[in-house]
């Protein structure tokens, strides 16, 4: 149990920081557009 709860905010940083640069790789795409 202690192990899941230290793995899960990984996980979900981890998630966060790919949708964030998605969205930054979108933003810069559609503003050179």
């Amino acid at each position: 149990m202690k192990v899941y709860t230290f793995q899960l905010p990984k996980f979900v940083s981890s998630i966060t920081r790919t949708c964030i640069n998605i969205f930054k790789k979108d933003k810069k795409v559609k503003k050179s557009d």
